[in-house]
């Protein structure tokens, strides 16, 4: 029974009565919506011991240990696997219901940041209801912007973006557009392309990849095509994190569109390091940092990077180093940006305006 789920019904017909249901809940149970449960740990009260027989997946309980942990990547995956089974197993979907937005991009393993912790949304032809567990809004979507995903009918991952652009604001809809791109590009096997490399002619392949994706789904839209089109143009298959979409996004924003990304320096014959970002023309290199490496990695991570970054000096590199509270504020990356590199500031043309 993957991730232990049980619904009322199962629960009654063992002879569990509401009122254990009630004191088994975030003991043993999880709620994940009206009449359908998770069984999250095999319970030692003896009140509970009936849920043991449901505890099946045992990698689902380990998960859940995991994610009660200090350990902030397993209490991340813990949260994000309970947001996904609570849209899988909803049990009141209308036949004609189309999971959209938030809840697609779940669906669809689209990296989001701080999205709201929203009801399930869907798309109906005909009706529109809200509930504390659906949102469900009137809205006719063509087939060709449906896809199945676990057995649901869901919104493709192409148009989930562009309706995360519409939802969560221009910089989230581009970092979702990148992951969308990089995928269909490479697969989702990150070992594999850490591991083989990009291939030498990826980039030539992009502008038929934004075609390919974007194209036809922008042109559904209702509103909002201008805006989609000129993100999709500039979404690339090179972001490796969320936090190097958001860089990404703000350099565009800021008219530096000759940016190079993921590029290997390489010194003495031995790979250095990877740059996230390049102003070839310039020699200036940013970074963008996510904490979690350091807390995996501690102080080696720091010293390698420490000794990566004076050996970048040495070779003629200008570094700027970015937080990713820093990303994430326009304003903070160009204050940074341009008062550590106030040469970008002449290269700044085309600014886009959204």
């Amino acid at each position: 029974m993957k991730s232990n789920i049980v619904y009322f019904q199962d629960l009654r017909n063992v002879g569990v009565s509401t009122t254990e249901i009630r004191g088994a809940l975030d003991c043993c149970l999880k709620r994940l919506s009206r009449g359908v449960y998770s069984v999250i740990r095999r319970c030692d009260v003896r009140a509970h011991r009936r849920f043991s027989t449901f505890a099946t997946d045992v990698p689902w309980l380990e998960q859940h240990e995991a994610g009660l942990s200090k350990e902030p990547a397993h209490a991340r995956r813990y949260e994000e696997h309970l947001k996904h089974l609570r849209i899988v197993h909803y049990p009141h979907f209308r036949p004609d219901d189309i999971i959209c937005g938030v809840s697609a991009a779940r669906l669809h393993r689209i990296g989001l940041f701080n999205e709201p912790d929203t009801s399930v949304s869907v798309f109906h032809p005909a009706a529109s209801t809200r509930t504390s567990e659906l949102v469900r809004r009137r809205r006719v979507i063509a087939e060709e912007d449906i896809c199945t995903v676990e057995g649901l009918r869901v919104t493709t991952p192409a148009r989930t973006v562009l309706d995360l652009r519409s939802e969560l604001g221009n910089a989230a809809g581009f970092a979702a557009m990148e992951q969308v791109v990089r995928r269909h590009m490479l697969g989702d096997d990150e070992d594999r392309i850490f591991k083989l490399g990009y291939p030498p002619h990826l980039l030539d392949d992009v502008p038929q990849a934004q075609i390919d994706l974007f194209l036809s789904p922008i042109r559904r839209l209702a509103k909002g095509k201008m805006i989609a089109s000129r993100l999709a143009r500039l979404a690339s298959p090179l972001s490796e994190s969320y936090a190097e979409s958001q860089a990404a996004f703000n350099l565009h924003l800021l008219g530096l569109h000759d940016f190079a990304q993921q590029v290997d320096i390489i010194d003495r014959g031995r790979r250095l390091t990877r740059l996230d970002f390049l102003f070839r023309e310039d020699r200036i290199a940013l970074y963008v940092d996510g904490t979690q490496k350091y807390v995996d990695g501690g102080f080696d991570v720091m010293s390698k990077e420490s000794r990566q970054h004076n050996r970048l000096l040495a070779m003629g590199y200008k570094v700027v180093r970015f937080k990713f509270s820093e990303v994430h504020s326009p304003k903070l990356f160009s204050e940074k940006l341009f008062h550590q590199a106030p040469e970008l500031r002449n290269r700044c043309s085309n600014r886009l305006i959204l």
